[in-house]
């Protein structure tokens, strides 16, 4: 039931109008509370927001969605207003020039692989019996409380070092920038482990996940429909977000005694010395003067001599995200050693990369993109060096301090899905909204910090 307005209490104040942000807002307007929404960026949206691009709503990288999101309320409210498409997956991984579909087979995987290559990560893994025993252990031991051994330690232990320079090596590299060793073991998650092929092997032996990897959920208009929608809902209760609004340590001056802040944003902006740095994207949109490249909506990209980590066609994730004639392809290129300040949607470089697209068989040869737009994202992966945890915990509770209680992917450091976002926002409305402290919330919130990204 919702509180008369005198009874609303002080008001609540979010900053981040991201999914997470815009959520809890919604939820707790929902239980009459008074609420302002403060947005640092031109508009709502976050990494949720879309690329208006040949006037269609492109996603800001490749966001499919799980079909257990809805499982989540919001994502539940959404799809009985407005029901997700529900798509057969057709990923694929480029090994080189080749093709593996994904979920895989067993042969598409050794043709791709070839038999030298096939046989050399094979043997890496099953020579040792030890090894074996510890790959049967990897979700355990990389989450462990004891030494964080690094990533690079930690997965050539487990597959070999053949599958490591092919597979796992080549990704952190690009994406983050550093040497493996650098990273902390808790990188090497089940979504990485997942997408090698010894992984693969080990689960199509004994049936594997396949059933479950075989479909996926999406809004007909795109991601950032989901943003809309609860814009529209806010607006209902009279809440609009205030964007263009920089909120950091001055905005927590004067605020002792009030409701503590539920913080979506960048924590570095709450404690700019804390060492918890991001590494961003380039989304390069490509529009092709065809109806259709190909069938899949995603292909991955591990080797290093492609320069993209992901590429994705958005007319097969929804038939409505189309033009007639067009085709639009979203290149991921991870900020990694890059660097910020890089172009790569005209000259030189997008010569190369569209050489590129066509060697990993992705584009046509011969035919040049009648329209090339550049826009890079910051702050989509979390840079987890060995021993950020503690980095983290000593940043929370210097925010909790201020009386912020920071929540969502960006504010706790977080790689996750969509609907994570939302679970934790409505966990982090029902923390403040029973009473509890900043500080408590610093020891419930590192139950997120082990979630599993669903790719």
């Amino acid at each position: 039931m919702a509180l008369r307005p005198d009874d609303a209490g002080p008001e609540r104040l979010v900053v981040g109008a991201g999914i997470s942000g815009l959520y809890a807002a919604l939820l707790l307007a929902r239980a009459g509370r008074r609420v302002r929404l403060l947005e640092r960026a031109a508009r709502p949206g976050g990494l949720a927001g879309a690329e208006l691009f040949r006037g269609l709503p492109c996603d800001l990288g490749s966001h499919r969605l799980h079909p257990a999101a809805l499982e989540q309320p919001l994502f539940r409210e959404v799809h009985a207003r407005s029901p997700f498409l529900s798509r057969p997956r057709r990923g694929v991984l480029v090994l080189g020039e080749r093709h593996v579909p994904y979920p895989p087979s067993v042969p598409s995987m050794l043709r791709a692989l070839g038999l030298r290559a096939g046989a050399a990560m094979g043997l890496g893994f099953v020579a040792q019996r030890g090894r074996r025993a510890a790959f049967a252990r990897w979700e355990h031991d990389r989450a462990s409380a004891g030494e964080d051994v690094g990533f690079e330690r930690f997965v050539r232990e487990r597959v070999g070092a053949a599958a490591y320079a092919s597979f796992y090596r080549p990704y952190a590299e690009k994406v983050w920038g550093i040497p493996p060793s650098e990273l902390s073991q808790t990188v090497a998650k089940k979504r990485i482990s997942t997408t090698s092929p010894l992984a693969l092997f080990k689960g199509l032996a004994r049936g594997g996940a396949a059933a479950d990897l075989a479909r996926f959920v999406y809004p007909p208009a795109g991601i950032s429909s989901l943003i809309a929608y609860l814009e529209a809902r806010l607006a209902e209760a009279g809440v609009r977000a205030e964007c263009g609004a920089a909120f950091g340590l001055s905005g927590m001056a004067g605020r002792a005694g009030a409701a503590p802040v539920l913080f979506a944003g960048d924590l570095a902006d709450l404690v700019p010395d804390a060492r918890l740095e991001h590494r961003g994207l380039y989304l390069v949109y490509l529009a092709y003067p065809r109806a259709r490249l190909g069938a899949p909506e995603t292909y991955y990209c591990p080797d290093p001599r492609f320069w993209f980590g992901r590429v994705s066609e958005l007319q097969n994730y929804a038939p409505e995200l189309r033009r007639p004639g067009e085709t639009v392809l979203c290149v991921e290129i991870p900020e990694g050693a890059w660097g910020r300040g890089r172009d790569f949607a005209s000259g030189p470089p997008l010569g190369a990369l569209l050489d590129q697209l066509v060697r990993a068989g992705i584009a046509p040869r011969g035919v040049a993109p009648i329209e090339a737009r550049q826009r890079f994202v910051p702050g989509v992966y979390p840079l987890y060096r060995r021993g950020w945890p503690e980095t983290w915990r000593a940043a929370m509770r210097r925010a909790a301090a201020l009386g912020a209680l920071p929540f969502g992917r960006q504010a706790l450091f977080l790689h996750c899905n969509l609907d994570h976002c939302a679970a934790i926002a409505a966990d982090a409305v029902a923390h403040i909204e029973a009473g509890r402290s900043p500080e408590a919330w610093v020891l419930h919130a590192e139950r997120y910090l082990d979630v599993q990204v669903r790719d």
